[in-house]
């Protein structure tokens, strides 16, 4: 017997987590770079330019402009001008916290595999 074909509000939710599961793969691409994501800690503590952000991490201006760009199309980052200075901040905090999370899971993760290899149990 055929399954019965899904209602029509049940194709839009599914059609909308679909483009949820895209976007959110876009933001993992972003933050999948080391650089884009000590920018996004460095940001979340408040806003600076790229010059301020290219002297804390030693990268070009050209490096960090290319990085803030990407950030930017991808919703991460906003920016104002100030004069002829652009600052840059966190566009949703939660974006950072998401990204502290997993820090803290891989950090939990580091620490057991290390006591397993020195034959101690898990945490």
């Amino acid at each position: 017997m055929d399954a019965p074909l899904p209602s029509a509000s049940e194709a839009a939710a599914a059609r909308a987590d679909r483009e949820l599961l895209q976007l959110h793969a876009e933001y993992c691409k972003v933050v999948a770079n080391e650089h884009r994501l000590a920018i996004l800690y460095a940001l979340a503590e408040g806003e600076r330019s790229v010059g301020d952000l290219a002297g804390e991490f030693d990268l070009t201006m050209a490096n960090v402009s290319q990085h803030l760009r990407v950030m930017k199309a991808r919703g991460l980052v906003t920016s104002r001008r100030d004069g002829r200075t652009i600052y840059y901040a966190v566009a949703n905090p939660k974006l950072v916290a998401a990204c502290h999370l997993i820090r803290e899971a891989l950090v939990e993760q580091h620490l057991a595999n290390e006591a397993i290899i020195r034959g101690e149990e898990r945490p």
